[in-house]
């Protein structure tokens, strides 16, 4: 029987260790994906309303809580090091910045429709590749 030296086993059982880790963190990030989705999918709804009837404080609020989502979504991929965690990375930071710089004016009608418009292009370009 080959006997196994301390450091090749030390190493075997890091590496064990790191592949349950990641293995178990995959469905939680996907998870909390998920949910942050379809608090976006909501936000999305409510702009709806707000372009219909428009409501500038009620504007700002969606605009935050784009922002909020996008960075919190965007927190899951910052330090990925895959293609698409670095892509998907990019695009959640890009959503967020607009977002924010968009929120920082006391948005009328237009502006908000025009924001609005380029935030629902920015999700679409993602859903486009990643769905």
């Amino acid at each position: 029987m080959k006997k196994i030296s301390p450091s090749t086993f030390s190493t075997s059982r890091f590496l064990g260790v790191g592949l349950t880790l990641v293995l178990l963190s995959a469905p939680a990030i996907a998870a909390s994906l998920k949910s942050i989705m379809s608090s976006m999918g909501d936000n999305t709804s409510a702009a709806k309303a707000v372009l219909v009837n428009f409501d500038g404080p009620t504007a700002v609020q969606i605009l935050h809580r784009y922002s909020d989502d996008a960075r919190r979504a965007d927190a899951a991929f910052a330090s990925s090091s895959s293609a698409k965690g670095k892509d998907l990375h990019a695009r959640f930071s890009k959503l967020a910045a607009m977002a924010d710089q968009a929120s920082q004016k006391a948005p009328d009608a237009a502006s908000f429709h025009q924001t609005m418009g380029a935030i629902v292009a920015e999700c679409k370009s993602c859903h486009s590749v990643y769905n």
